[in-house]
């Protein structure tokens, strides 16, 4: 019989559930999972693979409890609170040069790698361990060098000795919160786009990348924001061809070192002779929506509200005030118009 060494966690705060369920879950993970296609613009598949109920639970819980409590990079706005794509736009105002750089396959060149970097001497998670004040020093954790042979560390990490060790649990009885964690928030490898950890996950992955790119664009006086794959950057001084070349290369080796790869189809540069925009806000003078696009917006309402109202649903209305949300973020005036239309509409034709 192995000796039994208890975790160095709370499982059961960790994942709001017995550890005995968890571990359920886990084993039959394929019938947690649903693979859903839904199409894109290019008429290609986006693949998305949505957890069940209880494996979706898990995952909110580990959100809240484990990766919740970490601060992203200034630079990221994508899966942010109180951060979005006008935020994210704010930077590039009356810029004279832009470069849009897309990630290839983002969320399934996350992998477990990738995780356990997350995981590991991360004070943010650390702090739940209770060896945790005497394995931190000047706020890096010790045993994050256990396989330092020299170094012989009184409290060595039994989390790194589970995920690095074979048997070691098996051995030793030991219950790993790191080992589940893996298990519940990848498929194959890689996180999941669908999963509610992977967008979280995914800022704690490229921060390096975010101040690397900060501290190298403050150089040139050029301004960088990431809201999730897409990378921007703007220049109220250089051309377009200037900003290409200091840019593009860099994050193009930048992205390779961290595991990713840019979508070089994808790679965009734009002067302000056109028309600039950054994840669909147009940033030449202020923001503001494509022109067409609010007109369209425009007409949907109309259909919805007059021309065919005896047929509008609660969804549709719920799917326009989604939209004009999005236009209240980036034109408050224009999208409070529409607003006030829907809601009116709704409370007319839908009160109780």
């Amino acid at each position: 019989m192995p000796q039994t060494i208890k975790s160095n966690f709370d499982l059961q705060k960790m994942f709001g559930k017995p550890i005995e369920e968890v571990d359920a879950i886990i084993a039959n993970k394929e019938k947690q999972i649903n693979k859903i296609n839904i199409p894109k613009k290019d008429g290609t598949l986006r693949k998305v693979i949505a957890p069940g109920k209880d494996l979706k639970y898990v995952q909110k819980s580990l959100y809240w409890r484990l990766f919740g409590k970490y601060k992203p990079h200034n630079a990221a706005h994508g899966f942010v609170p109180k951060r979005g794509i006008s935020t994210n736009a704010d930077s590039h105002v009356g810029a004279n040069s832009v470069i849009k750089i897309d990630i290839s396959n983002f969320f399934d060149s996350i992998s477990v790698d990738h995780l356990k970097n997350c995981l590991f001497g991360n004070k943010h998670i650390c702090r739940d361990c209770k060896h945790y004040d005497r394995m931190m020093v000047d706020g890096a954790c010790d045993p994050s060098l256990y396989r330092n042979k020299k170094t012989n560390y009184k409290f060595k990490c039994d989390e790194i000795k589970a995920v690095f060790i074979p048997g070691y649990c098996e051995k030793t009885g030991y219950s790993s919160l790191f080992l589940r964690v893996i298990e519940l928030c990848t498929y194959n490898g890689f996180t999941a786009q669908g999963f509610p950890t992977s967008p979280v996950i995914a800022n704690i992955v490229l921060k390096g990348f975010d101040q690397t790119m900060t501290k190298y664009c403050e150089e040139y006086n050029i301004q960088y924001t990431r809201y999730a794959d897409d990378l921007a950057f703007s220049s109220k001084t250089l051309s377009k061809q200037e900003l290409q070349k200091i840019i593009k290369q860099k994050v193009y080796r930048q992205l390779w070192g961290y595991g990713f790869k840019a979508n070089k189809k994808k790679t965009c540069a734009k002067s302000k002779s056109g028309r600039l925009k950054i994840c669909g806000v147009v940033v030449n003078e202020k923001k503001n929506v494509q022109r067409d696009k609010v007109k369209l917006f425009r007409a949907k309402v109309h259909h919805a509200i007059v021309k065919f109202a005896e047929n509008t649903t609660k969804k549709r209305i719920k799917s326009l005030k989604g939209w004009a949300s999005f236009l209240m973020s980036i034109n408050k005036e224009q999208g409070q118009k529409y607003m006030n239309q829907l809601v009116a509409f709704e409370t007319q034709k839908f009160k109780s």
